[in-house]
């Protein structure tokens, strides 16, 4: 046992005790008097205190702190997103591609088509039909009366005919169908991608290209030709009705007329540009669909630049394709005049 036991405390005033003695005002050693034995208690201390026995070596010194790596100059790409406009037409360009491939291979969903068919044929020939009248009938006033001026009234039906086969009746057609049926397409494939429920699709088992996007697309493809012959048809009628009512010129003559100027390679190049609309109408209103986000607000913000990218599109598609199939000097009115 140890011969000594001491209690070291933080004095709080001054004080005596018979029992206690104090050797130092900082702190204080616990002693028995009448016994005069040390009762071996432990030291304790509340605070870090020095010790008169301790060694007086230095301290150790602390391992030094590895200095700070300087942080690498931000790389000019690295925050960098390409814009929305991008990526959506890269993404249109990819989704044309799966597309042709599964067109290739017969992977169409049979249904889906028959379905999407009845709605871009049937469900927008009023509306196409509608505006290639009026369309016909207006440019039949502007062609009848200069051409009556200068007696070349004979030539007005095949005028109107070469204009409603090369241009007006596939450009007319497709911005009814981008209107009608490709905002369509982006309202829908738009507010099933916000709500996820293309990833259920996907989860089911079923891939969203078959069974969403090659249909639509099919359906336009096949559709617009349709519709742009009968617009035809029925423009260039409403035509020879108003020259035949209003301006007096007859409608066989309008029809002759129309007869000679036209070539199998006019309507050729008609159904030709229709398909194409139609694949441009439904391949960006898909892709604008399916690469929606942000709730009700991004279905709206994507309908309406599907089909004002749609639009823009079929523009220019049909300036390259007019360029292609019409080149040279055409001599279709030498024999519209008979």
């Amino acid at each position: 046992m140890s011969s000594a036991a001491a209690l070291l405390l933080r004095p709080t005033s001054a004080t005596t005790h018979p029992l206690l003695h104090l050797p130092s005002p900082k702190s204080f050693v616990l002693r028995l008097h009448p016994s005069r034995r040390r009762l071996p208690v432990p030291r304790l201390s509340l605070t870090p205190t020095t010790s008169s026995n301790s060694n007086n070596s230095p301290p150790l010194p602390s391992p030094p702190h590895p200095s700070p790596e300087p942080a690498a100059p931000p790389s000019l790409v690295a925050n960098w997103s390409p814009p929305r406009a991008i990526w959506r037409g890269l993404s249109a360009l990819l989704l044309a591609g799966q597309v042709f491939h599964r067109v290739l291979t017969g992977r169409v969903h049979r249904r889906n088509l028959l379905a999407q068919l009845r709605r871009v044929g049937p469900g927008s020939a009023g509306v196409a039909l509608l505006t290639a009248a009026f369309v016909g009938m207006a440019f039949t006033i502007q062609f009848v009366r200069e051409f009556t001026r200068l007696g070349l009234h004979r030539s007005v039906g095949g005028v109107l005919a070469l204009a409603l086969a090369r241009e007006l009746s596939p450009v007319v057609t497709a911005v009814v169908a981008a209107g009608r049926v490709g905002s369509a397409f982006a309202a829908e494939l738009g507010t099933m991608q916000v709500s996820e429920q293309t990833d259920t699709l996907r989860v089911l088992g079923a891939n969203p290209v078959d069974y969403l996007v090659v249909p639509r697309v099919l359906a336009c493809v096949l559709a617009l030709p349709v519709l742009t012959l009968i617009s035809f048809a029925l423009g260039l009628a409403s035509s020879a009705f108003l020259a035949d009512s209003v301006f007096g010129v007859s409608v066989s003559i309008i029809l002759e007329s129309a007869r000679r100027a036209l070539r199998p390679w006019d309507l050729i190049s008609s159904l030709l540009k229709s398909q194409v609309f139609g694949a441009i109408i439904a391949v960006v209103s898909c892709a604008w669909g399916v690469t929606t986000h942000g709730g009700a607000k991004g279905v709206g913000e994507s309908t309406t630049s599907a089909v004002v990218v749609s639009l823009v599109g079929v523009f220019i598609a049909d300036f390259a394709l007019s360029c292609l199939f019409f080149q040279g000097a055409g001599d279709s009115l030498k024999y519209a005049m008979g």
